[in-house]
């Protein structure tokens, strides 16, 4: 990762709260995730982290892209991936995403409900090939949030509408396998386990599939790459299938960190350190109490107590951690949140008209502004009147 000198530069130069993505960190993963499963089939999940440098560098190293939005297929076309090394998933495909999708001859398309089949089924499909997004209906052992897999979640169809629609696919020859993602932050090889005990009848019932996605999601850091691989690959053999995969965090979360300033210290019962970012820049430990790490810049002295790292917004949720076990930290002081390099910028909002941080990348001794500081006039700037 980016050493101490490097950030404290960075903090000088760009100003805080900055975010800071390491290209080679990210570089290094994808050759580690190819070395578990050198055969599979890789589409890095643009939600992730949509930095048009960051898509640049994971297309450049021949990893596709799995979009579900307009703006995340043009972000990925304009990053250099090409149309058939894109996948199309999510569950609102609409009319002008699929005119587009077929304009460009998009390679594979997930399809998440029989509606989205009614759509494209009169399309001059070319080389188009789809998936049938299944519903495992399972518990993934993770937050509801995120719990995709799960009988309640909005995605996929249960096994036997899954069934009815890829019959309805093949029978024009566009069908090229099944889809299932049990979830993010997933961690337990148990879910994979009943995954592909429900998969077995399905891919019996259908010959000369040739792929199973499954998904994305797993759990950072430390998710058991190699047992997983094991239980793929044994399925895949079984079928005859590539596999594809749609790693988005697992590439780029622990590549990322963001830059805070300590402001302001309130001491008392518990002891505030306010912040320069908060819950519009980092909405995750907000929105799904994620815990990141946070570390001071340069070590610091005294011994670790418990603190709050807390936001400058008005609102009790505006707190990046809570208990943090960090030395003596005085006012402007430089703190660094890890493991932001998915769903970090990503997800920053304008929320109180917070003007959302820059993006750096760092690749080896390079060091470039990826996305400035937003500046008030860009609050309204699509605005009429």
């Amino acid at each position: 990762m980016v050493d101490d000198s490097t950030l404290f530069h960075i903090a000088e130069r760009f100003g805080t709260p900055t975010y800071v993505y390491d290209l080679e960190a990210i570089r290094r993963q994808i050759v580690t995730l190819r070395g578990v499963l050198p055969d599979a089939d890789l589409r890095y999940a643009v939600k992730a982290n949509p930095c048009g440098t960051v898509l640049r560098a994971v297309a450049g190293a021949g990893v596709g892209a799995e979009v579900i939005t307009a703006g995340e297929l043009e972000r990925a076309l304009r990053a250099g991936t090409p149309p058939e090394r894109l996948l199309l998933g999510g569950p609102g495909q609409d009319r002008d995403l699929i005119t587009r999708a077929v304009e460009i001859d998009i390679g594979l398309v997930s399809l998440d409900s029989a509606s989205q089949w009614e759509l494209w089924r009169d399309r001059p499909i070319r080389s188009t090939r789809f998936l049938v997004r299944v519903n495992p209906g399972l518990d993934p052992r993770t937050h509801d949030h995120l719990a995709t897999g799960a009988a309640s979640s909005k995605f996929g169809l249960p096994r036997a509408e899954a069934t009815e629609l890829a019959a309805d696919v093949a029978k024009v020859g566009l069908l090229a396998g099944f889809h299932v993602h049990a979830g993010s932050q997933v961690s337990s090889l148990d879910v994979y386990d009943e995954i592909f005990a429900l998969l077995i009848d399905l891919y019996a019932g259908f010959s000369d599939l040739a792929l199973l996605n499954i998904g994305g999601g797993f759990t950072v850091p430390c998710f058991p790459f190699s047992g997983f691989a094991e239980r793929v690959v044994a399925f895949a053999e079984r079928f005859g299938l590539r596999i594809v995969i749609e790693p988005g965090r697992s590439l780029v979360a622990e590549a990322g960190v963001l830059l805070t300033r300590v402001i302001h210290i309130k001491e008392g019962e518990r002891r505030h350190l306010i912040a320069d970012a908060g819950m519009a820049d980092l909405l995750r430990p907000a929105l799904y109490g994620a815990s990141h790490p946070i570390r001071l810049l340069g070590g610091g002295r005294g011994e670790p107590r418990a603190q709050d790292l807390d936001g400058p917004l008005c609102e009790n949720a505006d707190r990046l951690g809570q208990d943090v076990l960090l030395p003596v930290v005085d006012r402007g002081d430089l703190l660094v949140v890890g493991e932001v390099g998915a769903y970090g910028y990503a997800m920053a909002s304008n929320y109180a008209s917070n003007l959302r941080p820059a993006e750096v990348v760092v690749d080896g001794p390079s060091i470039a502004l990826a996305r400035r500081r937003e500046k008030p006039e860009d609050l309204w700037r699509l605005e009429g009147g």
